[in-house]
């Protein structure tokens, strides 16, 4: 029986490849496998949305997670992140493998929190509930007993605020515990630590080298792992990521904008009495809400003030879409009218301030929104997302042609000869050996 690894290094770009190319867990489990010239994220590219498109096979229109948060909640800063998979409108590869009778594991793997179909769960938390304590945590997100025991014994590698790299290597830790005492045949697991270090130095900073190098440390933890449990022969490892980042210079606060508008009205706290318009970021992107979409009259006003804005040049703004152009462009839609993106070179991120200035020039180090680097942007924008695999299913010293990251479930289902859902992605059988197409 064949066992399938998926690791998802949170913003891993190609360019990494070369420093993984000199690191020895990198070497013995993944060069020389199968790989794609490079992988086109979804919109927006922000963690929850891409890895349930992963996961999935579907943009995140299908999907329902168009975001990291659990909704678009207008003229409110609280945004829960969405933890549980009951969120998730379409069938994933967890679901396919159960179906088929294998049995499955998820360590970190975004929007999976008590999902049915997979046996072993540790579901991404840390950071998104600090204050909780860890068993007690994991126990609502669907952890059985015998998972809060294993997140218990390597805890002391995390810190409760889910920093890095101490959290993803509790991660690879968990995820190694796991296959040593089950062998699952799928387990996805997610270390953040890339995309971390890239959100508080820069996108090709020197934190973000350490980051790489750090994520061969994890390849080798989970790999030896199942070499330990038995199946170093049978082990096909996939090395994926999400989406790039790009550096940021400026925070643009549009709400402030529609504050001096009119369109949005404050108390003498500072408060929000009530609104007509509302922008939400997701970081370099930046969905606009109308209150009342129906109002076709102040629709044409906010559209027209967009555009003005991005044909100026000054403010960052490089593309406006509205609902139809996203849809119709990126399989996005939800309840908004509009999508503001950051520049072709990105720099601006955008902000929910409904106070001046407009424009920023600090960074928030605690919100990966507004770091000094970010993501969100169109999905053609930056250095772009992996695709690696080797093992048993795949071909040796093959470069296949470039694809998109809902690709992973269909190609995954096709490696392990199971049957996949309908779906927007390709199974990528040009990467798989002739006995797995």
């Amino acid at each position: 029986m064949q066992k399938f690894i998926v690791m998802s290094a949170d913003a891993l770009v190609k360019e990494d490849l070369k420093i993984l190319e000199k690191m020895p867990n990198y070497r013995k489990y993944v060069r020389g496998g199968a790989c794609t010239e490079s992988m086109l994220s979804v919109y927006p590219t922000v963690t929850y949305a891409a890895h349930t498109a992963m996961a999935t096979g579907c943009v995140p229109g299908k999907t329902g997670i168009t975001g990291n948060f659990e909704k678009i909640e207008p003229a409110t800063f609280e945004h829960p992140w969405v933890l549980d998979h009951k969120f998730v409108k379409v069938p994933d590869i967890f679901t396919a493998a159960k179906r088929a009778g294998l049995t499955t594991a998820s360590v970190f793997w975004p929007v999976t929190g008590n999902h049915p179909d997979v046996d072993y769960l540790i579901n991404e938390w840390p950071g998104c509930a600090p204050d909780i304590p860890i068993a007690e945590a994991l126990k609502t997100q669907g952890s059985s007993e015998e998972m809060c025991e294993i997140a218990r014994m390597y805890a002391g590698e995390m810190r409760r605020s889910g920093d890095h790299p101490g959290c993803d290597y509790f991660i690879a830790d968990c995820a190694a515990e796991i296959i040593r005492r089950h062998a699952p045949d799928l387990i996805m697991i997610h270390p953040a630590n890339v995309d971390g270090a890239r959100h508080s130095s820069g996108v090709f900073s020197e934190d973000a080298e350490i980051a790489v190098r750090e994520t061969d440390d994890m390849i080798g933890i989970v790999c030896r792992a199942m070499e330990a449990a038995g199946y170093g022969k049978e082990l096909n490892f996939l090395l994926v990521s999400d989406h790039g980042q790009l550096n940021v210079e400026r925070i643009l606060n549009v709400n402030a904008l529609f504050t001096d508008l009119g369109w949005i009205a404050l108390n003498d706290k500072g408060g929000i009495s009530d609104w007509k318009v509302w922008a939400m970021s997701h970081g370099m992107c930046a969905c606009v809400i109308l209150k009342d979409p129906e109002d076709t009259v102040f629709k044409g006003q906010v559209e027209k003030k967009l555009r003005e804005l991005c044909s100026e040049g000054v403010y960052g703004i490089g593309d406006v879409l509205n609902e139809q152009e996203a849809r119709d462009r990126y399989g996005y839609w939800g309840n908004f009218s509009f999508v503001i993106d950051s520049g072709p070179k990105g720099l601006t991120a955008f902000g929910e301030s409904c106070s001046h200035p407009l424009v920023s020039l600090m960074h928030n180090l605690s919100d990966y929104r507004h770091g000094h680097a970010s993501h969100g942007y169109l999905p053609e924008k930056g250095p772009q997302p992996v695709f690696c695999a080797k093992g048993p299913a795949f071909k040796e010293n093959y470069v296949g042609k470039a694809g998109r990251i809902f690709d992973l479930a269909p190609t995954l289902a096709a490696a392990m000869g199971i049957e996949f859902f309908d779906c927007d992605g390709e199974a990528r059988t040009d990467l798989l050996r002739a006995d797995r197409k």
